[in-house]
């Protein structure tokens, strides 16, 4: 009977539409145009970058120089020689420099790096999440406003037939002056309500479209999520928002790149050492005509023993950003949790008030049939026919609009667990990230430890 009374609603309101446009197919379009979508995809490819960046810190570097130019020359042995000396300078020069210990400065930040990449391929997911959320709702209320315009012009068709019937009670000396004008009235109040939900839904399209960036359909499908299945419990649904959820993901990587920020900070504690060769081809240098080759290969040292305390306070800034993620980390989690809950609480009401809804719709209907009957034989008023009308009337908006609410509560369910986009049997492009891997979560949780500890 519920069924029943929602194709009724919502189908045999709009029955010359053809349904072909399905929410999967906005997503999936909206998905490759969204600009938010877009802006999570380019700053990850940035990070995925900054990763190549701090791996470089690994590879030696090589410079070259040269030069030629004027060189005049006045010393020791030039005046020896009978004075100054102006000469053709030439230079040229090779440099290889290979770090062998930095104070684990590049491997820290490598690490700290590849979590950034994992956070901005999680916020991927993330933004499109609420893309897909956002995209459904404009979906649902494009659907609901178009119900509910079919409804105001049905209501306002059978306000016509009772006005047209009373006017000809009237016309033949039945009806009186009173009842023709009470008909008008409420007339005027149906033309009022179907231009209202005329306007809605002009509305609902322009929101449709700046969500998605597409022209709202003329045809749609009615959005249900079929073969979904909401958790039994409230405390199901919470497991799978805490292991899934891509917000909680973010804010792990975002914490795990704030402990490797902060073991980088440590590396001007302890000494630098490269190694650097150099080779040089000089000629007329200083004043000495001819050639001046040179060739060294050097393991070099070198330790800061002061500089003013600048290190001690960088240690403890990324302690304390280390504490800040930490925060953040924890308000993610009360969120998603919060969420979830709501929109759990929300899907259980409304899924326990529709079957009154429908039971409201169905005894209104029998209730105004009735009516009609007894009015035509004189036993009811036309005040009683009209109020029936409107109560047929505002039962049916009342079961359409809890019945997109609940969908809508649905779909917000499915996102607080993180899978909407498995639900829609949606995908991202894999993120192109090379090696750039999960540090596994001991690693990361060992790592927690000895800042906190440090």
């Amino acid at each position: 009977m519920f069924r029943s009374v929602v194709a009724g609603v919502l189908l045999g309101a709009v029955s010359t539409a053809v349904y072909s446009t399905t929410l999967e197919n906005v997503v999936a379009e909206g998905l490759s145009n969204s600009p938010e979508v877009q802006r999570a995809i380019n700053a990850r490819n940035a990070v995925y970058q900054e990763v190549k960046q701090a791996k470089a810190g690994y590879l030696p570097s090589v410079d070259v120089a040269g030069g030629i130019g004027y060189e005049w020359t006045n010393n020791t042995t030039t005046r020896a020689n009978g004075g100054d000396v102006e000469l053709t300078r030439g230079e040229g020069s090779l440099s290889i420099r290979q770090m062998l210990f930095d104070g684990f400065a590049t491997s820290n930040e490598v690490k700290r790096q590849k979590a950034r990449a994992i956070s901005a391929d999680k916020r991927i997911v993330e933004t499109a999440e609420t893309y897909a959320l956002d995209a459904a709702r404009a979906y649902i209320e494009l659907n609901r406003r178009s119900a509910l315009l079919q409804q105001a012009k049905e209501n306002l068709f059978n306000h016509v037939k009772i006005y047209d019937q009373i006017k000809r009670r009237s016309e033949s000396g039945v009806g009186a002056l009173a009842s023709i004008q009470q008909a008008e009235g409420r007339l005027a109040l149906a033309e009022v309500n179907t231009l209202a939900a005329e306007n809605n839904l002009l509305d609902a399209k322009a929101n449709y479209q700046r969500v998605t960036g597409l022209m709202a359909p003329d045809e749609l499908i009615y959005p249900e999520l079929v073969n979904v299945q909401v958790p039994e419990s409230l405390d199901s649904a919470t497991e799978t928002a805490l292991s899934n959820h891509p917000t909680l993901q973010v804010a792990e990587a975002d914490a795990a790149a704030a402990v490797a920020q902060y073991n980088a900070a440590k590396r001007n504690y302890y000494p630098r050492v490269d190694f650097e060769v150099d080779r040089t081809w000089n000629n007329n240098l200083d004043g000495v005509e001819g050639v001046n080759e040179d060739l060294t290969a050097m393991v070099r040292l070198r330790y800061n023993l002061y500089n003013g305390g600048a290190d001690q306070a960088r240690v403890r800034q990324t302690q304390h950003q280390i504490e800040e993620a930490k925060s953040v980390q924890n308000r993610s989690h009360r969120e998603v949790l919060q969420s979830i809950e709501l929109s759990w609480n929300a899907y259980s009401i409304l899924s326990r008030q529709l079957p009154h809804l429908e039971q409201h719709v169905a005894s209104s209907q029998k209730t105004r049939n009735s009516y009609q009957k007894q009015f035509n034989i004189g036993q009811r008023s036309l005040l009683d026919l009209l109020d029936t009308e409107n109560e047929v009337f505002s039962s049916k908006n009342d079961l359409t609009n809890a019945l997109h609410d609940q969908l809508i509560a649905h779909y917000r369910v499915v996102n607080g667990m993180g899978t909407l986009l498995d639900t829609l049997n949606l995908s991202l492009p894999e993120p192109n990230l090379g090696d750039v891997e999960q540090n596994p979560p001991a690693q990361k949780e060992a790592e927690t430890e000895e800042a906190a500890a440090s």
